[in-house]
């Protein structure tokens, strides 16, 4: 395996011994004793042929050696530590990884794959207070593998320690940023988990938002528009409509009975194009006109496409009297129902007259309904913008802050 190699190659190298009859010529420093070295270079062999379990006895008979030096214990101990996970004995290669840790021979340029090592083999035996220790002594020598970087946080988790994984995650989440790159998933996952532990709901909304954007699904997405709607000051009766549309955006798929409340939501609103639209997608699909409720389905779709019809043959008169109009109520109106029924371009033009012309009823929803337009059309650079203008304290602002979330992650 990986490990084993990772650490075989230092192990071999520090076992290399001299004969006693050539000690007068070899070079200064410490070295191992003829009589260990049999049992050590037999070991050795062992491990090389991934013979790790009969390695071990080797081990245990030079360790029995009288007056073994603490150098001699050092490569005992690099030998062992590879046998054992060979052998598959986790526990003591961890106690072997250590006391190679502790050991003064150990080279610099040998700790950081070391510690990864113990790291790793701590974290499999779930012994999290020695992993803690060993991965925060990695990133302090200067240990750089992503992976094992992020496992930290996780483990400070497992042990309760909600403060030290947030603390830990933002310092890795801060370091992306740096670079220009996105978090890994788990990571901002793992640091939502302890900030909502530790009831930052400020900091765990931030982490969502992150994670929408970065990594965009719909549970994230539901989430941050479930806590919109149950935000103070929400408009639910108004601004539903508003949540089905974004709720279908991001991917969240609407069961028959909220798709029926949405299209007769579109419908009572004066936009039977969008409702019809709707009504359309659920019949084709199978969500409506089956069931309980197969009957009221029919009846809202026969009610919609009435309404349609009429609405078609009184288009050329209803943009008439828009214009004709002392304000511009009427011209987002009708703008925003065209912008339902695909005609774009026309849509975007009477929205944007009705907006600059004033005197509207509710203006925060209007440049509401002139972002979500300009995002149908394609154009999500404008309909960034117009979202960004969104005001008010009916919840409007904070719909228009969750579509901005989604178009600059699809936009990745």
């Amino acid at each position: 395996m990986a490990l084993m190699l990772l650490v075989l190659a230092g192990a071999v190298s520090q076992a290399q011994t001299t004969a006693p009859a050539a000690a007068a010529s070899a070079p200064a420093g410490p070295t191992v004793r003829a009589e260990i070295a049999a049992p050590l270079q037999a070991a050795r062999e062992l491990i090389t042929n991934k013979k790790g379990k009969e390695a071990l006895p080797k081990l245990v008979e030079a360790e029995a050696m009288p007056g073994v030096t603490n150098y001699e214990n050092y490569v005992i101990a690099r030998l062992r530590a590879v046998a054992a996970v060979d052998a598959g004995d986790y526990p003591l290669a961890l106690a072997a990884f250590e006391r190679s840790l502790a050991s003064e021979f150990l080279p610099a340029a040998d700790r950081t794959a070391l510690l990864d090592g113990a790291s790793r083999l701590a974290i499999e035996l779930k012994e999290y207070p020695r992993a803690i220790g060993l991965l925060t002594r990695y990133k302090d020598a200067g240990g750089t593998d992503p992976a094992l970087r992020r496992i930290l946080p996780q483990v400070l988790a497992e042990t309760g320690d909600h403060a030290g994984a947030v603390r830990e995650s933002q310092l890795l989440v801060a370091a992306d940023d740096a670079a220009g790159r996105g978090s890994a998933e788990n990571l901002l996952r793992n640091l939502g988990f302890s900030q909502n532990k530790l009831g930052d709901t400020a900091g765990y909304v931030a982490t969502i938002e992150r994670l929408a954007q970065q990594h965009p699904k719909p549970d994230y997405f539901a989430d941050l528009i479930g806590r919109v709607e149950r935000k103070p000051g929400f408009n639910s009766e108004r601004l539903r409509l508003d949540v089905y549309r974004l709720q279908r955006a991001v991917g969240i798929e609407l069961e028959g009975a909220e798709l029926a409340d949405m299209a007769s939501r579109a419908l009572q609103a004066g936009l039977p194009g969008e409702a019809q639209a709707l009504a359309d997608e659920g019949f084709a699909a199978g969500v409506l006109g089956k069931g309980k409720d197969a009957t009221l389905h029919q009846q809202l779709r026969q009610q919609i496409q009435k309404a349609a019809s009429q609405d078609a043959k009184s288009l050329a008169d209803s943009e008439k009297s828009a214009q004709a109009g002392k304000d511009g109520n009427a011209l987002v109106n009708l703008g925003f129902a065209l912008s339902g029924m695909g005609q774009h371009d026309k849509a975007l033009a009477l929205t944007t007259d009705g907006i600059a012309r004033g005197g509207l009823r509710r203006p925060d929803e209007a440049q509401l309904h002139l972002a979500l337009a300009q995002w149908r059309a394609g154009r999500k650079d404008e309909a960034l913008r117009s979202f960004a203008a969104v005001k008010g304290s009916d919840g409007a602002p904070d719909l228009a802050r969750v579509w901005t979330l989604f178009i600059a992650g699809a936009k990745r």
